[in-house]
């Protein structure tokens, strides 16, 4: 028979339990230390450890796959800026107005359709300044986006977990870059004593 217990060290019902370990797995992230029981903070590390990890390991293989194109590493945290500003391809133009009303879209003015020739003209000139050729610029943008889906992957798998997109957010711009180089070991628990009224064991648990 299954009693749906196993890991159950808060002394709570499920429902209560995993919103409880979610708030506290987010305050954690979000202010890199709190205060709690010592059973509670026993039972989010290893959960913390876990994502703080997979956020590590997504963003070491997503710039893997860009320095694999690009080797040079300040072009390639340049290009990665630049794809983050969203889909952009050298081939890019405006649609003339007849294919826009084939594709059902509303036809440009003439003070529109420069706008949008100038927005594409800047990008170019942005992206061919990073890089000059513009095989090289094509095949290291696309490693870009794919780099991107990378971490999508697992930010949208730790958000499963852990649904706060601004912690995730921290996870991934400022944790993982700062534990690149730690192979595990993120958080640290220190004992504080007894808390008065009910003596119990209190605690910290902090990013390391």
């Amino acid at each position: 028979m299954r009693h749906r217990v196993a890991g159950n060290r808060m002394g709570m019902p499920e429902p209560r339990r995993r919103a409880a370990r979610r708030n506290l797995m987010a305050g954690l992230i979000r202010y890199d230390r709190i205060k709690t029981t010592e059973t509670r903070a026993n039972a989010i590390q290893g959960e913390v450890e876990k994502l703080i990890h997979k956020a590590v390991q997504a963003r070491l293989a997503a710039r893997k796959h860009l320095s694999s194109v690009v080797a040079d590493e300040e072009k390639a945290t340049q290009i990665l800026e630049f794809a983050r500003q969203g889909r952009f391809s050298l081939d890019a133009r405006v649609a003339s107005n007849e294919e826009r009303a084939n594709q059902m879209k509303a036809p440009l003015t003439e003070k529109g359709r420069k706008f949008l020739e100038d927005k594409l003209k800047a990008r170019r000139e942005a992206l061919l300044k990073i890089i000059s050729d513009e095989q090289e610029a094509t095949r290291a943008l696309q490693a870009a986006y794919d780099a991107m889906v990378i971490e999508l992957n697992a930010r949208r798998h730790i958000l499963s977990a852990l649904p706060d997109e601004l912690v995730v957010k921290k996870m991934f711009d400022e944790l993982a870059p700062r534990y690149a180089n730690r192979a595990g070991g993120y958080t640290r628990i220190t004992k504080l004593g007894k808390r008065k009224g009910d003596a119990a064991d209190i605690a910290q648990i902090a990013l390391m």
